[in-house]
């Protein structure tokens, strides 16, 4: 079976196509979301927090900040 060729303006990877939602499913989205977030910082809070407070400290450019200090850090 021959793969489709990716559309770059799919609904999920284009701005231009808008979709609407029902409100019922904007809140069960919602909910999903606040219940994935609160799950991710339970269990990985700790470690997303020490990784920005030792970003924090490190000596970074301003005028290139994307040449940073690249440490092997998955984050």
């Amino acid at each position: 079976m021959k793969r489709k060729k990716h559309n770059p303006l799919c609904p999920l990877c284009a701005c231009i196509q808008t979709r609407t939602l029902s409100t019922q499913a904007a809140v069960h989205m919602l909910e999903f979301l606040e219940a994935f977030t609160e799950n991710l910082m339970a269990q990985y809070g700790r470690e997303i927090h020490r990784h920005y407070a030792k970003r924090a400290t490190r000596n970074i450019n301003s005028h290139e900040p994307w040449k940073g200090d690249c440490t092997g850090e998955l984050f």
